[in-house]
């Protein structure tokens, strides 16, 4: 090993050390034990025991090999508490890790089922959505209708006003009519041997007495209806062959008391034909 390169155990000191050591071994006649000793000085082991030099050189080797021994026996206890602090150290690191990654794990199953979630609240979304547009659509298409509705309503209304009116204006003329009517009909009746009775609205049964000749009391009626424009027979006991013309000719000629006249004529004809 070369004295000039300094081992890891060798300091400037002992460098210096080494150099006055072989400095003094010059002066002697013994260079054998010289080079042994400069041999020795170098080797990694310091084993000075093997060195004669005076008694001051060899105290100072010896307390410098326990103070080296000390050195290393400390060095050493330095590393190997740091050695397992670095253990205990990676230990609990390791142990940090682990739930690092389990807290990791965790997070990335939350993530998934938050992404999964809100992947099925995007979904739900737009079926609301879609809902939405379609019952907006519903909506105004009821809308729609309504409106049709409500014009047809109108429309109806407006045509019930109308034949309201109409009907209202056939009343007004038929109670005309009818109160014209009435006081003749009253004239007839004790002339004609007639009776009126109201049936039902609209409508009068009319009954003659004094038909036959063999017996007074025998009635003859008919029931006719006079609540619409047309008048129009319902009943007649007994039934003329004549009935349906002398009808013809009161809705054409509305002459009421010719027709009660034409009617008793009828009655008379007929029970005259019976006897």
């Amino acid at each position: 090993m070369n004295s000039e390169s300094m081992t890891p155990s060798q300091s400037p000191k002992i460098s210096k050390l080494l150099t006055n050591i072989s400095f003094f071994n010059n002066n002697s006649d013994d260079n054998t034990r010289n080079k042994n000793v400069i041999n020795d000085i170098n080797d990694t082991s310091f084993s000075f025991t093997k060195v004669d030099y005076n008694q001051n050189l060899k105290k100072k080797s010896k307390s410098f090999e326990e103070n080296l021994s000390n050195y290393i026996v400390n060095a050493k206890k330095n590393m190997d508490s740091k050695r397992h602090l670095w253990q205990n150290t990676i230990t609990s690191n390791k142990g940090e890790i682990t739930k690092l990654q389990e807290e990791i794990k965790l997070f990335e199953k939350i993530h998934k089922e938050f992404i999964k979630s809100l992947e099925n609240e995007k979904k739900e979304l737009l079926k609301i959505q879609m809902e939405i547009t379609n019952l907006k659509l519903d909506e105004s298409s009821k809308n729609e209708g309504i409106i049709v509705l409500k014009k047809r309503i109108e429309k109806v209304e407006g045509d019930i006003k109308q034949q309201r009116e109409v009907i209202e204006v056939k009343r007004a003329l038929l109670e005309t009519q009818l109160s014209q009517n009435l006081p003749e009909l009253s004239i007839f009746t004790n002339k004609l041997a007639l009776t009126m009775d109201r049936v039902q609205d609209d409508m009068i049964n009319f009954t003659f007495t004094c038909i036959y000749d063999n017996n007074s009391s025998r009635s003859c009626c008919f029931t006719i209806d006079v609540g619409k424009t047309k008048y129009k027979v319902i009943e007649c006991n007994p039934m003329l062959e004549e009935l349906d013309e002398l009808v013809s000719q009161l809705n054409t000629s509305r002459d009421f008391f010719s027709f009660l006249k034409k009617m008793r004529q009828g009655f008379r004809k007929y029970a005259k034909a019976d006897t």
